[in-house]
This record gives structure tokens, sequence and C-alpha cells, in this order.
């Protein structure tokens, strides 16, 4: 085999006019294609990471407002807590109020019938002595006398 100057300039030739062709006709569209793929991948990524950051915003005002709710639950809860303890307050205020009612006027019945029974009992303790005298005395006894002798003896 046998290399002739003039086939290995033929073949340089070939080369370079197939590299050039090759380059005017795919270089370009294939650089172009990769460049679109690029952008597209970097888009893709910028949006994943838009995403990304939107959904740790969401995730924050969720988890804020979960933390308001609460707040606002343990609120409501410590209201009503209040109100129920100034409404039991009231309630025993009432009631002892009432009790205390309830007793003044028992009192005041025992007194009326404390001096209901004192005054039946000297009635009572008058019409004995009575008796007693007119069997002692066999005589009548008067009521301003028996009366005088009671009360006396009460004093």
């Amino acid at each position: 085999m046998e290399l002739h100057p003039v086939d290995v300039i033929i073949s340089i030739i070939n080369i370079a006019v197939l590299f050039i062709l090759l380059r005017l006709i795919l270089w370009k569209p294939v650089i172009s294609f990769l460049n679109k793929r690029s952008e597209r991948v970097r888009q893709e990524m910028d949006d994943a990471a838009k995403s990304r950051e939107d959904a740790q915003a969401l995730h924050s005002e969720y988890v804020k407002k979960l933390g308001e709710l609460q707040n606002e639950g343990a609120e409501i809860v410590r209201k009503s807590q209040l109100k129920a303890n100034e409404n039991s307050e009231k309630i025993l205020k009432d009631a002892r109020l009432e009790v205390s009612e309830m007793m003044r006027d028992a009192h005041a019945r025992i007194e009326i019938d404390k001096k209901q029974a004192l005054e039946e009992a000297h009635v009572e303790v008058t019409q004995l002595a009575t008796e007693m005298a007119s069997r002692i005395l066999q005589r009548e006894v008067k009521e301003a006398d028996n009366t005088h002798v009671v009360d006396d003896f009460f004093k």
C-alpha cells in the first residue's frame, strides 16, 4: 500500500469540506437544541424552587394561623371558665342571701312562737294559781288579785 501525496491532499480537502458542511448544517441546530433544552431545564428548576418557596410560605402561614387559632381557643376557654366562675359566685351569693333571709324569717317566727308560748304559759299559770288559791282559801279570788300575784312571780 502506497501513500500518494495527492490522495492525502484530496482526503484532507474532503475532510475540511465535510467539516465545514456539517458545521453549517448540523452545528447550529444542535447547539440551538442544547441551549433550548438547557434553558428549559433551568426554567423548570426555577419553577420548582419557586413552588418550594411558595409551599414553605404556605406552611409557615398555616403554622401561624394554627397557633393563632389555638390561642383564640384557649382564650375562649378561659373566658368561659371566668364566666362560669362568675355565674357560680352569683348563684352562691343568691343562695346565701336566700338562706340568710330564711334564717331571719325562722328567728322571727321562733320569737313570735316564744312570745305566744310565754303568754299561753302565763295565762295557764295564772289560771292554775287562781284555782289553787281558791281551793286553798276556799273562797273566790278575783282575777285582778291573781294577775298581780302572777306578775310578781314572773318578775
